[in-house]
């Protein structure tokens, strides 16, 4: 998954889709989640990170992990190559 290039991130959560003129919030967590995936660090590091750091378990973390990018797809904020594939 990578954040497309059209995608401008400021530091308190705003996210603007150049491309679609689209905008929308994200909470801190969001936010900590879209800078962890621009900087292309990978599924498995992204997970031990936040087990580490809040207080989640690996499903719980995969669940809202999975809805994160599937919301972040439909919004045209990410590609992958493969639709189903979110690592």
């Amino acid at each position: 998954m990578n954040i497309t290039e059209e995608i401008k991130i400021s530091d308190n959560g705003f996210v603007f889709n150049s491309k679609t003129g689209d905008s929308f919030n994200v909470n801190p967590t969001g936010l900590e989640l879209i800078k962890l995936i621009a900087q292309n660090i990978d599924f498995d590091s992204i997970k031990e990170i936040f087990i580490q750091k809040y207080d989640i378990d690996d499903l719980a973390f995969e669940k809202d992990y999975h809805e994160f990018c599937a919301m972040v797809n439909y919004h045209q904020v990410a590609t992958t190559e493969d639709p189903l594939d979110f690592k």
